[in-house]
């Protein structure tokens, strides 16, 4: 009787990596692959030692065996690659072979973008989140049809709305894009060119959020500003005959204290030729009883 033929155990982590990758349809993450390996239990007569290293391997490790790996392909130059996109991994077919790939699935040349388009999503890639309008700002030209073409490829989406006024939709750009320009993140933008820095994400949305606290010094603020106006809007106390109205000299700096205390006359022109006719009237009243 012939003994049942053993399969052999992995020589390495990085040989289980490799065929995980290689058998998925999806890219994964080191969270993904860690779990896939440990989720394996020893078989009897197995080497219990060695499955156990496996079982037990950690994130660092599972990071280590993804640079020896990307190491190796290189190295052997077998036609495809190791790449991260968005903190996923995956394998992919060399771009100087993709002719060949197409060729093979019978696949059409796919279509590039615009001038118009690229210069559109660059300004998306480089400061989102970004509203419509601060992209035309940029351009100087209307971006309606430019942002219906990257959302049809879907590597642009909306992200949220601004707290401007009207509230317009910020965009931003997808997983998709990181996949379609080889990019593991977005801080690898400011690698492409040194004369281009990306925005902070959170320092550019912060920026469409009003605190509270400043929602609150606001209206306070525009409490003091009303009731101001409305006393400055009263009627003076007439002044009666024969008093002189003192004179203020004014100040270089205001005084010590609360600034809406002080008085601002702001009292339309029209209103001031009304006081002078009043006085004329008053004069010529009195001309009147000293003749008599």
């Amino acid at each position: 009787m012939s003994e049942d033929v053993k399969i052999p155990l992995p020589q390495s982590l990085q040989e289980i990596i490799g065929a995980l990758l290689f058998a998925s349809e999806v890219p994964l993450t080191v969270s993904d692959l860690r779990e896939s390996v440990r989720a394996v239990e020893p078989e009897e007569d197995e080497n219990r030692e060695v499955m156990e290293v496996y079982k037990t391997c950690t994130s660092r490790e599972v990071e280590a065996a993804l640079k020896g790996l990307e190491k190796a392909l290189d190295v052997a130059g077998c036609g495809f690659k190791l790449v991260c996109t968005g903190g996923s991994y995956r394998l992919q077919t060399s771009p100087s072979c993709g002719r060949y790939v197409r060729a093979m699935l019978k696949l059409d040349r796919p279509s590039r973008l615009g001038r118009a388009s690229l210069e559109t999503l660059a300004i998306i890639a480089y400061r989102q989140p970004i509203t419509k309008s601060e992209i035309e700002e940029i351009r100087g030209v209307d971006v309606t049809a430019n942002i219906k073409t990257l959302m049809d490829l879907q590597v642009i989406r909306l992200v949220g709305k601004s707290e401007l006024p009207g509230h317009p939709f910020l965009y931003g750009t997808t997983p998709l894009f990181l996949e379609h320009f080889g990019l593991a993140n977005l801080q690898q933008l400011n690698e492409l060119d040194p004369t281009l820095q990306r925005s902070n994400p959170r320092v550019k949305a912060a920026a469409y959020k009003k605190p509270v606290a400043q929602t609150e010094l606001e209206l306070a603020a525009k409490e003091a500003e009303e009731e101001r106006s409305s006393k400055d809007g009263e009627e003076a106390e007439p002044v009666e005959d024969g008093e002189e109205t003192p004179s203020v000299e004014p100040a270089d700096e205001p005084p010590d204290g609360d600034e809406d205390d002080l008085f601002i006359d702001d009292t339309p022109d029209e209103f001031d030729d009304d006081e002078e006719d009043d006085d004329d009237e008053n004069e010529e009243e009195d001309d009147d009883e000293i003749d008599n």
